[in-house]
């Protein structure tokens, strides 16, 4: 006797995409996902250089350090984060990433509360 194989549930697959790459003066930010409130980007901040872009500053974001060395400066804070280690920005508050080594930064960011171009949805 044959066990009976249950029916597989229905699998919906999508090849992702770059929905928005914004570029800026020594560095790009590049919207990969977003479902509702939620935005996953992928944050690249050339040697030396900082990057201000308000499509990062939600209710909440998390960013994870995926190559290079990041300093976060939020008002009279600021956080130094390398390969790996990750922080949390619970604020609407304009923040800076700004790359501390020479060599390219890249950081996966996951924002929720989306842009101020999306708020009001």
């Amino acid at each position: 006797m044959e066990p009976e194989l249950a029916a597989a549930p229905a699998v919906k697959w999508q090849v992702g995409q770059v929905l928005k790459s914004i570029e800026h003066r020594g560095g790009r930010v590049s919207l990969h996902f977003r479902h509702r409130d939620l935005e996953v980007m992928v944050v690249e901040v050339e040697g030396g250089s900082s990057l201000v872009d308000p499509s990062l500053w939600g209710r909440s974001s998390w960013h994870l350090v995926l190559q290079g060395q990041a300093a976060f400066h939020l008002g009279n804070t600021r956080w130094e984060l390398l390969p790996e280690e990750s922080v949390t920005v619970d604020s609407s508050t304009p923040y800076t990433i700004v790359n501390l080594s020479p060599e390219r930064l890249r950081l996966l960011s996951i924002v929720r509360g989306g842009s101020p171009e999306v708020e009001g949805r």
